[in-house]
């Protein structure tokens, strides 16, 4: 019989062959080694948080003071356990050792794809070279902190939000903690988040190989039919560290634009 670390590559690897077959700009597949990684890469973060997320549902009911409803919740407040940081603080650090290595091989990803496509030698011809170096691994560390970040932040909202609902509908203890796994052990949010931030982490590895050999320019390169969010900079031509203006007023340094985004930017020398 499989284990579950078994079945959980298992269902990485055909994850990693569906999203390989999805539209992707071109560039990425400029070098079909570092596309596959990409791919993989991808599948093995969507792999990692939605465990995370399964194993956070188990926990989160025991986040709530159960004993205060049905007191009403107001927006920043409430009887969810958010007056206890340390319980946050702690999901931060097990989320963190559940993807860092997976976006630290996503950044190296991005260097490793710039000298094949380039072909401007960085010294970093492999991931396991690249992910090594002191620069990669404290961008990968950054980027971690901020998804993390964001990833817990919706979380506490989404347990008051859940406990809120459970209320207005005069639910019991069990219908209500059975509601709050439901909302966390949430399959579709990890795939959003997986096929969000492979392209944020590769791009920003791809923009550290861009500007150390020496790139002075970025074009925006979009799919054929690009949405409505990315379509007027498909083709635009910036200085590299220029911002880009989306249709909704966000600045952004570099894809993805959105979530699913699948543009990507091609450097100039």
């Amino acid at each position: 019989m499989a284990t579950r670390l078994e079945l959980l590559e298992a269902r990485t690897q055909l994850r990693a062959a569906i999203v390989a077959a999805e539209d992707w700009q071109e560039s990425y597949k400029a070098d079909p080694t570092t596309f596959a990684l990409l791919t993989y890469l991808e599948a093995q973060l969507e792999t990692h948080v939605a465990e995370y997320l399964h194993q956070l549902a188990l926990r989160a009911p025991a986040y709530v003071d159960w004993s205060r409803l049905p007191e009403p919740i107001k927006a920043d407040a409430g009887p969810v356990a958010n007056n206890d940081d340390e319980v946050w603080k702690e999901e931060q650090k097990l989320l963190t050792a559940a993807i860092l290595a997976v976006i630290t091989d996503l950044v190296a990803t991005g260097v490793v794809a710039g000298e094949s496509v380039y072909g401007i030698p960085l010294g970093m011809a492999t991931l396991d070279v690249a992910r090594l170096d002191v620069q990669i691994q404290e961008a990968a560390r950054r980027y971690t902190a901020d998804l993390v970040k964001g990833v817990t932040d919706t979380t506490r909202k989404q347990i008051r939000e859940s406990v809120a609902k459970s209320i207005a509908l005069g639910e019991d203890i069990n219908a209500s903690t059975e509601r709050l796994m439901r909302a966390i052990d949430n399959p579709i949010r990890a795939e959003l988040i997986a096929q969000t931030e492979p392209v944020n982490a590769y791009q920003t590895g791809l923009k550290h190989y861009a500007k150390s050999t020496g790139a002075k320019q970025k074009t925006w390169d979009g799919l054929a039919g690009a949405c409505k969010l990315c379509a007027p900079q498909v083709g635009k031509t910036l200085d590299i560290d220029e911002l880009f203006i989306l249709a909704d007023g966000r600045e952004v340094d570099r894809p993805a634009g959105h979530p699913r985004c699948r543009c990507g930017l091609i450097y100039i020398y």
